[in-house]
């Protein structure tokens, strides 16, 4: 009962593939693109079996405008059009562990969310590789961890900014568990589909996730 929701690249369409593969849920897809580029996507979409037969995936298209690329503002648009009670905020980069969307299903119900004020923390990890043999499962990923192909997200830049996930915690659990927010917490998270926006007036890069991530904790 929770949808993703993405911002978009004309470089990831394969990306977007790989994403519905990935996650059977809902997707409320915000692309940012000049008029031939709308064109290129539609092209592409038509030729993808995958997208084709996909009958759960909305595209929302914002058309190219000034130097800037208004990343909030696009989350917000995939976010308005969310029609499923909770929403999962990702982004294209991000390839969703297999049965993650059943996962929240069960969680929603698991934590009362229908009735709390509650986002539930994804915990996220990166390669610097090109190619990666996906973990399958999370005893995969530890090793995977412990070998040193993948890492905790922005491990080696913005350590801050995924730290109170917790992950030495995360390690042993096999439930939920509680974490403080923290400055510069910018997690990906699931929440109710009443939460609340993104601040429309950043762009480009830095900030933007860190502010919404503060005001969800205020409220």
């Amino acid at each position: 009962m929770g949808s993703s929701y993405l911002s978009f690249l004309p470089c990831r369409l394969q990306m977007m593939e790989a994403i519905c593969k990935h996650w059977e849920g809902p997707i409320s897809l915000a692309l940012y693109l000049s008029d031939a580029e709308a064109q290129q996507f539609l092209r592409y979409a038509q030729g993808s079996e995958v997208l084709m037969s996909r009958g759960n995936v909305g595209y929302h298209i914002v058309y190219k405008e000034g130097q800037f690329y208004p990343v909030n503002l696009l989350r917000n648009v995939a976010m308005q059009q969310v029609n499923t009670p909770y929403m999962f905020l990702s982004d294209i980069d991000f390839l969703p562990m297999y049965g993650l969307y059943e996962y929240l299903r069960k969680s929603v119900i698991h934590l009362d969310m229908a009735n709390t004020k509650k986002a539930l923390v994804v915990p996220a990890f990166e390669t610097l590789r090109y190619r990666l043999s996906f973990p399958k499962s999370k005893a995969e990923l530890l090793s995977q961890l412990d070998m040193g192909t993948l890492f905790t997200f922005r491990y080696h830049v913005w350590t801050k900014g995924h730290a109170p996930t917790n992950f030495a915690k995360w390690r042993t659990a096999t439930t939920p568990y509680k974490v403080l927010w923290e400055a510069d917490f910018e997690p990906y998270v699931m929440v109710r589909r009443d939460s609340p926006e993104y601040d429309r007036r950043f762009v480009g890069f830095g900030w933007n996730k860190v502010a919404h991530i503060m005001e969800l904790d205020a409220q």
